[in-house]
């Protein structure tokens, strides 16, 4: 919060402009702790960002994440927080973030922190404020008052990438008419 905090307050003279996207992660991984939990975790989310900064795609920028999930599709869980994009390759940034994140089924209430790694390709859309992204990430996720750990890495797929098909088959059919 402190990063989106910092980013609305230096938006108007850092001409801040925002870009986001959604999109499907898909991910495995293990319970670290407790010892006796130890097992293999599936994970499945539906997740986007908003970053804010200058339109280049050397600019590092800060924004903000939410997501809702899945895990083993057996738990229900979202997930919030700021979002650090760091340019160390203009088509291929980095991601860190940092945030919250709390069941909502099956056992409600149950919160927890987590931090994720996101390396991949990750376009600046100069026309519009969407901008589309596939990655690698690796996330780790604590909660406090069971004291479970879980390591998780997977795939990002941008909605938009995964329509890519659809919208090509539309337009061969209109082409053929």
């Amino acid at each position: 919060m402190v990063v989106f905090a910092s980013v609305l307050l230096l938006a108007p003279a850092a001409a801040a402009y925002p870009q986001w996207n959604l999109g499907l992660s898909l991910g495995a991984g293990a319970r670290l702790a407790p010892p006796a939990a130890r097992e293999v975790l599936i994970t499945a989310a539906v997740r986007t960002d908003a970053t804010f900064g200058a339109r280049t795609p050397y600019a590092w920028r800060a924004g903000f994440f939410a997501a809702v999930g899945t895990t083993d599709f057996v738990t229900l869980d979202a997930a919030a927080g700021g979002v650090l994009h760091i340019p160390v390759s203009p088509t291929f940034p980095l991601l860190v973030s940092l945030g919250g994140v709390m069941d909502l089924a099956p056992t409600p209430g149950r919160a927890g922190v987590l931090g994720r790694l996101w390396w991949g390709s990750r376009s600046l859309n100069y026309h519009s404020s969407y901008g589309m992204a596939a990655g690698f990430w690796v996330e780790g996720r604590y909660r406090p008052g069971d004291g479970t750990a879980d390591v998780l890495g997977g795939i990002d797929l941008d909605l938009r990438v995964l329509a890519l098909p659809f919208i090509a088959l539309a337009g061969w059919i209109q082409s053929r008419s």
